[in-house]
């Protein structure tokens, strides 16, 4: 259930490994009112100290290039590091221990303007780069049909460890697995403990200097931000990432809200000095469902045993780590491998390691 990155990419992977795959989705792979909508994502492997998603995001990264590598534009990400020991340092010493590329560099070689005032050190990863995030979610999707797997556009409903439609059908699997985004929450309150909150993200206008490749994605992990250069003409992305307010994932405005274009101008016109007063030129609104520790959610309804899995809390990570998640899953579907256990559905300890770290923006 759910065509977004993680239900696409595991359709996908059960399809072509010769599973009887019905995939289920309400209106269309990667639609607009999705998580997984828009058109771009940054693909990186900085986690701070956690090997264990340094290591998929990388494995990921791989499985994007196999599927098509049109989908990924190598463009590097920076990131722009506060504290000398911080975040951003920790990162390093995973990345360097893993064999993942990453050196620090003088940013000024990176941007056409950018202000340093308040950082540390500069952080690169040349390896990393952009996703094109729906056509890559389609693309899961519809190698899974190709593969056999049967799509249907329907609502779902769950009914124990079956499958109600909106037209009435019931399905039945020998496994059935839920990866329906903000709407888990709904759906499975009763066991997870979801926020569904608003995210927007915001184009400006730039000269030729700031197309994409060339600049670099970006992060600003204490700065509560990232970014990246004008991707295809479409403008130069900035996402104020700090924490946005719950909503409704089927009522919520999609209009950007003043105060959030605000604190996109004020970041970009710290940051990047030369795009102070650059015009607006599109914007998106999304939303994240987050765990308390904003990681994912990959693992059994405790009153259903193996039969009925939970896939989601994918807090804007999902697609780092979506085709090597399922790659994980079938392992754990075929009790080849015992989950782990930091997927467990169950309490969870409020961190911020895996997003921005929401304590500030810069400016």
């Amino acid at each position: 259930m759910g065509a977004g990155v993680l239900g696409s990419s595991i359709a996908d992977r059960l399809a072509r490994s010769g599973w009887d795959v019905t995939h289920v989705e309400r209106l269309a792979p990667g639609h607009v009112r999705s998580g997984s909508g828009d058109e771009s994502r940054l693909i990186r492997s900085s986690h701070g100290p956690d090997a264990l998603h340094a290591q998929m995001a990388r494995r990921a990264r791989e499985l994007w290039i196999e599927l098509d590598p049109r989908l990924f534009v190598p463009s590097g990400i920076a990131w722009f590091a506060h504290e000398a020991d911080g975040w951003e340092a920790a990162s390093e010493r995973t990345l360097k221990a893993l064999g993942i590329p990453v050196e620090r560099v003088d940013p000024a070689e990176l941007f056409p303007s950018v202000n340093v005032d308040d950082l540390a050190f500069t952080l690169y990863e040349p390896e990393a780069g952009i996703l094109w995030a729906r056509d890559g979610v389609r693309a899961l999707a519809d190698r899974a049909v190709t593969a056999g797997a049967e799509r249907i556009t329907a609502v779902a409903r769950p009914d124990g460890e079956r499958v109600v439609l909106d037209d009435g059908r019931v399905l039945e699997a020998d496994h059935v697995i839920w990866a329906c985004g903000a709407w888990m929450a709904e759906l499975f309150g009763d066991v997870l403990d979801l926020r569904i909150t608003r995210a927007e993200v915001f184009y400006f206008g730039g000269d030729g200097s700031w197309a994409t490749p060339g600049v670099p994605g970006w992060v600003d992990f204490d700065g509560a931000a990232y970014g990246l250069g004008d991707l295809d003409g479409r403008g130069i992305k900035v996402g104020p990432d700090d924490e946005g307010p719950v909503v409704d994932p089927t009522a919520v405005d999609r209009q950007a809200t003043p105060e959030r274009l605000e604190a996109a101008r004020s970041y970009l016109a710290h940051r990047f000095p030369a795009l102070a007063g650059a015009p607006l030129v599109g914007n998106r609104v999304c939303q994240y469902e987050m765990t308390a520790d904003e990681r994912f959610v990959v693992a059994p309804h405790p009153a259903h045993g193996d039969r009925v899995w939970l896939v989601g809390g994918g807090s804007g990570h999902a697609f780092k780590h979506g085709p090597a998640l399922a790659e994980r899953l079938e392992s754990w579907l075929t009790r080849a491998e015992e989950p782990e256990a930091c997927f467990a559905v169950g309490e969870r300890r409020r961190e911020a390691a895996m997003r921005t770290a929401g304590t500030r923006l810069a400016g």
